[in-house]
Formats: C-alpha cells, structure tokens, sequence
C-alpha cells in the first residue's frame, strides 16, 4: 500500500520542528493537496513557502504538475543523484514521490522535513566530517556503476541527497559550518572540482555573491566543498525555494523562453516581492551574462533559488551555486531575452529592463564581463591550479559571445 500524505515541518524556527502544513497526495490521480495548519498561521513568524503557488492562506491548494507533489516540496526532497542513492541503499524502494519525500527527508537543502506523525519530527542531521570524504570518493565510483558498497558508505552517503542536481556528492561538517562535498567522476572530460572552484571565484571576484567554495585533496583525488547559505551550527536559518519551483513548466515552448521561463521573469519576481533587495535583480543579469562566458549553459531552474531568512524576515536571491563550465553550444538553461536561451550580447540587452536596468548601465556590465573572462586560462591557474592539459581542453568548451 502506497502512502498518501504526510505533515510538513519548518526546521530552524524553534528548538523543534514547527509543524506548518498538510500534504495529500491520491495516487490514482496525480493530484496534490496542502493546507496550512491553523496554528501554523496564527504565528507571527509564520511565512508562505511559495509566495506564488502557496499564499500564507487557509484553504486547500490543489496541483497536478510534477506528479502532484508542489515544486516547493520537492526543493527539499531528494535531487537525481540523491533518488539514486535513495533506490541503491534502501532495501524498501519507495512507490511513489510522497514517499520518496519520506525517504530523503532531512537530508535535502532548505528548512522543511516531512513525517507520517502530526507530532513528530527529526532535525536536520549530519555526521560526516573531512576524515569521511576518502572512503567516500572511493565508493561513489562503485554507487555509479551499481556495485555494492560497505555500510559505513551507505550510511555517510545519506547526507548528500540535495542541491545541485546528478553530479555524486554528500554533506560533511566541519566546526560548524556544513558543506556540500563534490566528487569527480572518472567520464568527466577535465577535472570539474578545479574548474568549479576557479568559475565561482571568478564570479565573486565580479561581485557575484557566491556560496564560498574550497578544493579538498584526498589520495583518492580532489574534492569540492561547498560551503551551504542555509544552515549555521547545525539548523536551518533559511527556507529554500528553487526557481524550478517558482516557474513551474512541466514543458518548455520556445515562446516561454522569451518571456515567463526567464532569467527576466525571475528578475521580475526580485523586483516584486524582495524589495529590500531590489539591487538583486542587477546581481542576476550579471550572473546570466557570466554563466554565458563562462560557458555554464547548464543554467537550468534548479542552480538558481530564493532564500527566506527567518531572522531577516524576507526573501532573496540566494547566492550562486553550481557555476561549472560546460559546453560552447551557446544554448542555455534559461531564457536570456527576446531570441530565447541563445548566448549574444544583443539577446542579454533585449530585456535589460526586466532587470531594472538602463540600456548603459547593461552594456558597461557585459563590457566588464567580457574583458574579465578574456583571461580565463590566468584565472583558473591562479584560482585552482588548473593543468595545462585541462585549459587545452576547456579552451573547446568555453565560448566566445558574439554581438548577435
């Protein structure tokens, strides 16, 4: 028998998990339902979790996309690679998405976890610390090929479901600060670790708040940490809401490209419902036109997100994560303005105004961006020590951007 619902907690707010909601999933149809609970709304500090999809309303909110399971709820479930591990390390696979919601819960990025009990909830939890992370890369290698690993993996691989999409990863603590570890992968055209590392430091060095990043070198091979914006000492401080979330297509035309399937829509939402950083939306066209230097086409809903602080008491662009060159194909995750995902400076001007921006001002921050990146092979030797035989490679990855 398949599970059907569940209640829906807020980490982070008190010593213990608030309850704040219902969710109801009827498996013949694909239908979801959620409900704020009264004492959730009576609250002072009680916030929407989807300012758009959700209202801080009562009533019952019914979707049909993503199997009924809300875009916000899955934000804090289980990502590609973290549904992997899910399926090779539980004897009990889950039946349906509600269960697979159970089955990573706690795990995943954000403030909210799921329980079968009304009065019960586990905290965010993590035990993995840097002693963890050879064992570790060892045994993703294994995960990958669907081999069987020991059970001291097994149970350390638990806290890497989330964040970042199908790349192997897991969360490691050290002091208190949690971090996202990133393995390589032995198919990977150059080692992705170094050039994460080198891309979101160029990002910083532009004025793009990043995620701090860090390379960590075990004998089995570099590691990626990524330090995590939502969580300090061990508890959440923020509530996480992807722009996957927030857009909502289950299927992309090419005229939303143009318009509600963004990075202009999601400058329209900064504008809209973050006024006290309203600077954020010129943050994020910076990011559009260095994720296009950079070569990042991998730019999709997912890598970009809203944090609700819970001591701020508002929502914002969260900083960038998961900035990795990928290919020159010049077609990107996103929309860039009137001619679609496609990469030229004369697409990244078409919609300046979406962002707030006066035609000048966008173009002196393409021209800074563009003389910047010119120099990539110096910034990634001297931000990551990139080999020479991994900038060879990268130099048929990352593009050059045309006017048109």
């Amino acid at each position: 028998m398949m599970t059907s619902e569940c209640y829906v907690f807020i980490d982070g707010l008190e010593e213990k998990p608030v309850i704040c909601g219902y969710f109801k999933l009827n498996n013949q149809s694909g239908r979801g339902e959620f409900n704020y609970g009264k004492s959730y709304l009576a609250r002072s500090d009680a916030f929407a979790l989807d300012p758009i999809h959700l209202p801080l309303k009562s009533g019952i909110f019914s979707y049909s996309a993503n199997r009924g399971v809300f875009g916000v709820l899955s934000d804090a479930g289980a990502d590609s690679w973290g549904r992997k591990l899910i399926l090779s390390l539980h004897t009990t696979k889950p039946k349906n998405e509600l269960e697979f919601l159970l089955a990573g819960s706690g795990y995943g990025v954000g403030a909210l976890v799921f329980s079968l009990s009304r009065s019960a909830s586990k905290h965010k939890t993590n035990k993995n610390t840097l002693s963890d992370l050879a064992l570790l890369d060892q045994a993703k290698d294994d995960l990958l090929a669907n081999k069987t690993i020991s059970d001291e993996a097994k149970k350390a691989f638990e806290f890497g479901q989330s964040m970042g999409g199908a790349r192997p990863k897991t969360s490691i603590q050290i002091d208190n600060k949690l971090y996202l570890a990133k393995f390589n992968r032995q198919d990977d055209l150059f080692n992705l670790v170094r050039a994460e590392h080198a891309a979101m430091k160029m990002a910083e060095q532009l004025g793009i708040r990043t995620a701090p990043t860090f390379i960590h070198k075990t004998h089995t091979g570099d590691v990626l940490l990524v330090e995590r914006f939502d969580v300090s000492n061990g508890l959440p401080t923020h509530h996480f809401l992807s722009a996957n979330s927030l857009l909502q297509k289950p299927k992309v035309a090419m005229i939303d490209l143009s318009s509600d399937y963004s990075y202009g829509q999601l400058a329209e939402f900064i504008r809209h419902q973050t006024m006290q950083n309203a600077g954020d939306a010129e943050e994020l066209f910076k990011r559009m036109v260095f994720n296009a230097y950079i070569g990042n086409t991998d730019d999709h809903t997912r890598n970009h997100a809203f944090l609700y602080s819970f001591s701020q008491k508002n929502w914002r662009l969260s900083p960038a994560y998961d900035i990795t060159p990928i290919n020159n194909s010049k077609q990107h995750g996103l929309g860039f303005g009137d001619d679609g995902r496609y990469a030229s400076k004369s697409n990244f001007l078409s919609q300046a105004k979406r962002f707030g921006l006066a035609n000048s001002a966008a173009k002196n921050i393409i021209k800074e961006i563009e003389e910047y990146c010119k120099d990539w092979p110096t910034h990634f030797k001297h931000f990551a020590d990139v080999s020479d035989e991994d900038i060879t490679r990268l130099k048929g990855v990352i593009p050059e951007i045309n006017e048109d």
